[in-house]
């Protein structure tokens, strides 16, 4: 032994040796490092590698504010908490939390009477059998492939299908007092996909919390479910389609569409349609976004205490539904700004295009196909200024994609502020006025006598027409009186289809035929406006109608008169209007009303596509910007514009009379007629152009233009073309120079009557396109094809009180940068300064103060109760035989040192009272604060406060 140590001696004092040794213990440590790294805690190193993955996110801008002129908010930024599900987190169930959810759904559809659901392959009768169908060898694939998914090995595939329902009853611990089909319920959810058990959960819970979902899927939330294309065959196909629909299946209806999208994410048969309807929003939302890691899908905003608390305390079965805060959009002034402010939903296509091409300083994109842009009015015109720039925050995630921590972040940039020309208060009292006005207008017709009052079955007729009663609507009805009524449609046209392509068309039709020959009656009519939700009434009020004991028509004179309904609501003429002001020294609008609106509310955040087809199907158009997009013939309002041209054309001078024939037979038949001698056979005897201005005389300013012409010479064309430079020189010739889009204005002109012609008529004859003195006289009074906006009346008004200078009208004042500093102010543009002879334009002037002051004026009263002075002139245009003719009102305040200009202007007012002339003197004192009860603050009050 003494040998072998000696040995082992003479060895280690051998260096070679030594180091053979180190390598050897060296080596043997590395093999143990690598069998503790890979052996024993190989997956806990491996899962601790998975939890390292960084990702970088956005973190979106507050968006800029928009403000009115002394800054009250129009539209600003609210937070609140949202439900948030992030598809990339892996949801794993445990038995338990499955147990729990299948005992929680199956619970709330027993105690609401669904017990047919049904998810298995299996018969549901005894003896019970697989359904599959095909070859024999076919038909044991299908078997196999399923009882593998269901656990099965594979010497258990020769169980039976009564055998397979044992061993699932046993698996997911089906409750044994269950009747059998109560069984297979149990089983098609306790067997649902996890995505599927945690959708249906949230959709139930949501709807019990009285939470709106929010969603991408294009169908309605209520039966039947319509589509969201606003009929647009092309867009509902591409998106059947991205949805690998095809074939019949691109014409399925809605109905078939939601069961078709019921079996593409693997919903069970047999549960209700509206939480089949939630849970596929749910499932939708996050198919969406399934190429986009860790990006969550919002499907609720603004949430209850109750909604926050039960998804915190369900965090560990669903992980991947979070709360967070969000910013939303707010309108505060809703309705009264919809048309100027417009709104902002997800971006579209068209959108993306638009701003793909968008970076920021470092060259990255400023957008994504994601974001929230403008989509009408300010917020879009102004979104690149509104839009600020996101932040970016780098995160941890673990294995199942849940965050872990923040790695690194940058701040976003908020967007910036945009103040506007416009006065919130002024607008609000020129809508509330003009409604106003219009309802005590309705109200006259339905409850007085008279030429101009309206019958129940006029009433009624009105609102089919506008849509007020829905024949749409009607025909998806699933029960009530609407349903009652189809089937009586049904009865009458037996081969009727209500997927037919002039199905609305022909339902309207049917109902007005019925309310007029009887066999539809108006309570009937009431009860579907009242299961449409567009007539609001109480039980009582309801009971009353289907009883018999409350009339209709007493119904809606109540809820006219109590502001339960609008006077669009019924459709009758007039129930529109709009209003516009200007500042006359500059070219900025104080206020902008159309009338009807919409609450722009509706569409942001959670759009409202029930609420927005309502709009699109309104007779009444509430979408349409009237003061910009509704163009009238101006009618007597334009009567100054042919004094002027006259007075300083020398034609005629202040004190130049015409004597008033009533027929004007120079021109050519038909003879053009004085509006007195049509309507009493009388003149208004001899007048110069001041009078003739206070009493609106046509054949004064026919007699006008008819002289300007020097017909003497041979040369008639000379008054159309001193016409139009007058016009051209007050605007009335090109857009107004607003940031909205306007329509522009159409200018009687021998060119533009040629150009109008031969749109409707490509063949006509230079006879039929002729200028004739005829056309001439008649844009002497405004008729003629004269169009124009009233945005476009109010500039001349303006440019006429300021004495010639035509401003360019804008409504944007400045914008601020986020941290108040200036970014840019839009500065005043004169478009044109044309010089007018003051005795001219004295005369014209005082003719319009004789409108409100004269004794013979035609507003000689309506303005006694005002302490100041206003200029003014009205005006009418013809458009329907069969209707009123539009009304118009143009004036400027004070009359000695004006400051403000206002054109009213009602489709088809004319009979209706005198609605313009008292939204302009609520105007007027609004502007002046005529009606402002200063408030007592002395220093005793102070002191005292």
């Amino acid at each position: 032994m003494r040998r072998y140590f000696d040995h082992f001696f003479e060895l280690c004092k051998n260096r070679i040796f030594v180091m053979l040794c180190g390598i050897i213990v060296l080596f043997g440590i590395i093999v143990l490092r690598l069998f503790s790294l890979q052996i024993i805690h190989g997956e806990e190193y491996e899962a601790s590698i998975t939890a390292s993955v960084s990702k970088e996110l956005p973190v979106p801008a507050s968006r800029g504010g928009i403000y009115d002129r002394y800054g009250r908010p129009l539209a600003i930024n609210t937070v609140a908490y949202s439900v948030q599900v992030d598809g990339s987190v892996t949801l794993e169930l445990s038995d338990n939390e499955r147990q729990s959810l299948s005992d929680a759904l199956m619970n709330w559809l027993l105690e609401n009477g669904y017990h047919q659901v049904n998810a298995l392959p299996i018969t549901l009768s005894s003896p019970y059998q697989f359904t599959y169908e095909g070859t024999d060898e076919e038909i044991e694939k299908q078997e196999n492939r399923w009882k593998a998914s269901i656990g099965l090995e594979k010497k258990q595939y020769k169980m039976t299908a009564e055998e397979c329902l044992a061993y699932l009853y046993e698996k997911y611990n089906v409750p044994e007092d269950y009747s059998p089909q109560q069984k297979r319920t149990y089983l098609s959810l306790a067997m649902s996909d996890d995505r599927n058990l945690m959708a249906l959960t949230l959709a139930l819970k949501l709807d019990e919390f009285g939470e709106t979902i929010t969603d991408e899927l294009p169908l309605d939330t209520e039966a039947p479910y319509a589509f969201q294309f606003s009929g647009n065959s092309n867009r509902e196909k591409s998106w059947k389609e991205s949805m690998l629909m095809e074939k019949e299946q691109l014409t399925y209806d809605s109905l078939q569409t939601l069961d078709y999208l019921r079996d593409f994410f693997g919903l069970p048969e047999g549960l209700p349609n509206d939480l089949v309807r939630d849970a596929l929003g749910i499932r939708y939302s996050l198919y969406l976004k399934r190429y986009q890691q860790f990006q969550s899908v919002t499907i609720a905003t603004d949430v209850s205490d109750k909604t926050l608390a039960y998804i915190e305390e369900n965090q560990d079965t669903f992980p991947n539904v979070v709360i967070d805060t969000i910013s939303l959009r707010e309108y505060p002034e809703g309705k009264y700004f919809a048309h100027i402010i417009g709104y902002i939903r997800q971006m579209t296509e068209n959108d993306y295009a638009l701003y793909k091409d968008d970076v920021d300083a470092e060259g990255n994109p400023l957008y994504s196909q994601t974001d929230i842009v403008g989509q009408d009015g300010m917020e879009k015109l102004y979104e690149r200024e509104l839009n600020g720039i996101d932040g970016k925050i780098q995160i941890e995630v673990d294995n199942q994609g849940r965050r872990m921590s923040v790695i690194d972040s940058t701040e976003p940039v908020a967007g910036k502020d945009l103040f506007l020309t416009l006065d919130s208060e002024l607008q609000k009292v020129a809508y509330d006025t003009l409604e106003s006005e219009l309802r005590k207008a309705v109200l006259s017709k339905l409850t007085g006598g008279g030429k101009n009052s309206v019958s129940t079955t006029e009433l009624f007729v009105s609102m089919i027409n506008v849509n007020h009663i829905s024949a749409q609507k009607m025909l998806q009805a699933e029960d009530g009186t609407q349903k009652a009524v189809y089937q009586k449609l049904k009865q009458a046209i037996p081969t009727f289809r209500p997927d037919q392509d002039d199905a609305v068309t022909v339902a309207k039709d049917f109902l007005i035929d019925g309310l007029e020959k009887g066999t539809i009656s108006v309570r009937e009519l009431t009860l579907m406006m009242i299961e449409q939700e567009h007539l609001p009434v109480s039980e009582e009020e309801k009971a009353g109608i289907e009883s018999g004991s409350l009339s209709p028509l007493s119904l809606i004179i109540k809820k006219l008169s109590n502001g339960e309904m609008s006077p669009a609501d019924t459709g009758l003429d007039p129930c529109t209007g709009s209003v516009f002001v200007t500042q006359v020294g500059t070219g900025e609008v104080l206020a902008s009303v159309s009338y009807p609106s919409y609450d722009n509310n509706e569409l942001v955040n959670t759009f409202n596509n029930a609420y927005y087809n309502d709009l699109l199907q309104d007779g009444n158009t509430p979408l349409v910007n009237r003061p910009l997009k509704q163009k009238k013939a101006s009618g007597s309002t334009f009567k100054m514009i042919t004094a002027l041209a006259g007075l300083e054309s020398g034609t005629i001078t202040p004190s130049t009379l015409i004597t008033d024939k009533g027929l004007f037979k120079d021109a050519g038949v038909p003879y053009a007629r004085c509006w007195i001698y049509s309507n009493t056979g009388g003149t208004h005897g001899s007048v110069n152009v001041s009078h003739a201005l206070e009493v609106s005389c046509n054949y004064f300013f026919y007699e006008l233009a008819y002289r300007m012409g020097n017909v003497d010479n041979g040369n008639s064309n000379q008054a159309i073309t001193t016409l139009n430079e007058y016009m051209a020189a007050f605007g009335l010739n090109d857009y107004t120079g607003l940031e909205l889009d306007e329509y522009g204005p159409t200018m009687a002109s021998p060119a533009n009557k040629e150009k109008a012609v031969k749109t409707f008529n490509p063949d006509a004859t230079t006879s039929q396109t002729r200028w004739t003195d005829g056309d001439t006289i008649r844009t002497a009074i405004g008729q003629s094809i004269n169009s124009y906006t009233p945005a476009q009346i109010t500039k001349y008004i303006s440019t006429l009180a300021n004495g010639g200078t035509l401003y360019k009208l804008h409504m944007v004042d400045h914008i601020q940068n986020p941290d108040g500093s200036l970014h840019s102010e839009v500065e005043e543009e004169i478009e044109n300064v044309i010089t007018l002879k003051e005795e001219n334009l004295q005369a014209v002037y005082e003719g319009m103060y004789l409108v409100t002051n004269g004794s013979r004026g035609t507003l000689r009263t309506a303005f006694n109760d005002l302490p100041v002075k206003v200029a003014a002139k009205t005006g009418t245009a013809e458009e329907d035989k069969n209707r009123s003719s539009h009304t118009w009102f143009v004036c400027f305040a004070p009359y000695d040192d004006p400051q403000i200009a206002i054109t009213v202007m009602i489709p088809f007012g004319e009979g209706s009272g005198t609605p313009a002339p008292e939204v302009a003197k609520a105007i007027i004192r609004e502007y002046l604060g005529l009606d402002y009860t200063p408030t007592n603050t002395t220093m005793q009050t102070v002191l005292a406060e």
